[in-house]
């Protein structure tokens, strides 16, 4: 399936990747932020990989599933944030705010 990753928040930033329905999420995860940060992530920080439908919300893709099986389809949009936390375990970011954080801090300084 092809995926359309958004590196940030204007619609210009993004990319299509080709990945087979069983990839496994955290493969994929990997993969996109090696990409998109050059990187995997540091000690002591996570990437959170979430995905949505054109017309959708973003919602959380387990690491533990497929790409299918977390319900990403073709044409789907996904987006990997940083995380930072003191323990292993996976955790969505709740509330709101902005996934590109130097966007928000860029608009605070105007």
């Amino acid at each position: 399936m092809i995926l359309t990753v958004m590196i940030s928040g204007q619609e210009r930033d993004w990319f299509d990747v080709e990945v087979p329905d069983d990839c496994p999420a955290a493969h994929l995860k990997d993969m996109l932020g090696v990409r998109i940060y050059g990187e995997a992530p540091p000690e002591g920080s996570q990437y959170i990989l979430e995905g949505k439908f054109p017309e959708g919300l973003w919602f959380p893709v387990k690491d533990a599933q497929d790409v299918a099986e977390a319900g990403l389809r073709e044409g789907c949009m996904v987006r990997i944030q940083r995380a930072f936390s003191t323990t292993t375990e996976e955790a969505p970011s709740f509330g709101r705010r902005n996934l590109f954080q130097y966007e928000w801090n860029r608009v605070m300084e105007s």
